[in-house]
């Protein structure tokens, strides 16, 4: 098989931490390869090193054979080598030509004169090529998560074609977070097209996704490479093994550390609505209860649960804390309640994440942590190291910053961020979403701690066997209305098949 990309002894290293271990590593001509790893694997950091963001400390990088000469990831663009991030990276308020051609403008002057017909014209050759059948002078805003994906990859082809590369390297970060099934299902067909011209590197914490998409797959563990294997070899039970460095078989979500809740309730809502988005609904939790909150995109969970955080307001009805009654205007509100909000997108509504460890994690109770009306330094720092212990956040320094973290470290300082502030009731919005199987472990287990500790609960999970496994007890919500409740043991978990037919 002919070798694209040659990775000899790479090595990179930050403040604290040895990222990329000195590993061999190759990837073939037209094959889909399928990277995993947890979090802190270095997975993020063999793909900057790959599209130039980052240069190894030692090592070589051979590109098509020859030494790789990129300092940047225009150099890498220029040379065939581009990434889709997961969080995306296109300008939303210019249209799909706009980000299509970006900076590449010139490439459509003449005599001075910016040819406009011309660009749409090859806007639609490039969507053609993903199958995106849409004008091309539409404004991204308007864009599903699906068709910006969608353009994003076919920039990168036109940008390879631009610059005369006949084989590119495509890397595709956590492609499928925000698609639904058959919109994976249309972009791995696609894909599987796109390879007959090109290189793929998939990079997925869906392992069943990366067997039944990939041809190879590449395991890393800890900034070293661990193994390789024929994808139609590989096995979930296997990798997660690789990954993780044992066998989380068995229990997969910690069913027997599940308890039976006290009898007292925590939260109590009657009648809670907001017009036109869900009807008046009425249910309580327990302290150490996990509820899980069940049913479509658009069937009022989400919002519910916004209400109970603050960052909506009900038009209807009322939230009972320990009995009494309260008034959740704003997330303010819901802090002074002892409610927490673990949001769907942790970097952009859980961190601040051009702040350190530290500063998050305390961020809530500052003013518990003054003397004399100063910040004390000594203790913002011995709370921090407190609940990196308490949390197993994994990080070189309670000062580092945390948009340098991995995915699952950064959901723990958020969690942690909530239980240094004392809240009782924890409103986790897809909390393992993006998060690799040895960190969701974890994250399962501190969740069950948490409810062992008397702590309550609500969940909304990115499966129904996440939810059913578990919850004390599942909410099942459709079109507004909350038309079931299902108790959950952990001796006598629901079949999936038996909650579907209530939800749909």
């Amino acid at each position: 098989m002919d070798t694209v990309i040659e990775l000899k002894k790479a090595t990179k290293s930050f403040p604290g931490v040895r990222a990329l271990k000195g590993f061999d590593l190759k990837i073939y001509k037209n094959e889909i390869l399928g990277l995993v790893g947890e979090n802190g694997a270095g997975k993020s950091t063999l793909m900057k090193v790959l599209i130039g963001m980052y240069q190894l400390d030692d090592g070589e990088y051979l590109l098509r054979g020859q030494p790789a000469k990129m300092k940047s990831s225009n150099d890498a663009i220029k040379e065939g080598v581009g990434m889709v991030f997961q969080e995306g990276c296109m300008l939303i308020n210019m249209t799909i030509t706009e980000n299509l051609f970006l900076s590449n403008e010139q490439s459509f002057i003449k005599n001075g004169i910016l040819n406009i017909a011309r660009m749409r014209e090859e806007a639609q050759k490039a969507l053609a090529k993903v199958e995106l059948k849409i004008d091309p002078q539409t404004p991204c805003s308007r864009l599903s998560p699906a068709q910006r994906q969608m353009v994003e990859i076919a920039r990168l082809l036109w940008l390879s074609e631009h610059y005369g590369k006949d084989n590119p390297v495509m890397i595709l970060d956590e492609p499928t977070t925000v698609l639904q099934q058959k919109e994976a299902d249309t972009l791995f067909r696609i894909l599987e097209d796109i390879k007959k011209h090109a290189t793929i590197i998939l990079i997925s914490h869906r392992l069943e996704e990366v067997i039944e998409n990939s041809d190879r797959i590449v395991v890393l563990k800890d900034g070293d490479y661990i193994t390789e294997m024929p994808a139609n070899e590989a096995t979930e039970e296997g990798i997660e093994e690789l990954m993780v460095g044992r066998n989380l078989s068995g229990e997969h979500f910690r069913e027997s550390e599940q308890r039976e809740p006290e009898t007292e309730n925590f939260l109590e809502v009657r009648n809670l609505t907001i017009d036109g988005v869900f009807e008046p609904m009425s249910f309580t939790v327990k302290k150490g209860e996990i509820l899980s909150l069940v049913g479509l995109i658009g069937s009022g969970k989400e919002e519910l649960c916004q209400c109970l955080a603050g960052v909506r307001r009900p038009t209807g009805g009322e939230i009972l804390i320990n009995g009494k009654n309260v008034l959740i205007k704003s997330p303010k509100d819901s802090i002074r309640s002892r409610i927490g909000y673990i949001p769907i997108d942790r970097r952009k509504e859980g961190l601040a994440t051009d702040f350190d460890v530290a500063d998050n994690i305390n961020m809530l109770i500052l003013n518990s942590l003054k003397t004399k009306g100063f910040l004390n330094r000594f203790k913002e720092a011995a709370n921090a190291k407190k609940w990196v212990k308490e949390a197993l956040i994994k990080t070189p320094s309670i000062r580092t910053k945390c948009r340098n973290l991995s995915g699952g470290n950064q959901q723990k300082v958020v969690i942690s961020k909530w239980l240094a502030a004392e809240s009782q009731l924890l409103v986790l919005d897809h909390p393992t979403r993006g998060i690799d199987v040895g960190a969701k472990d974890e994250i399962y287990h501190r969740i069950r701690l948490l409810a062992n500790e008397g702590r309550c609960l609500i969940m909304m999970c990115d499966t129904l066997e996440e939810d059913i496994g578990l919850c004390n007890r599942m909410l099942i919500m459709k079109d507004g209305k909350m038309v079931k409740t299902i108790d959950c043991p952990a001796a006598e978990k629901p079949e999936p098949l038996e909650i579907l037919s209530a939800i749909v």
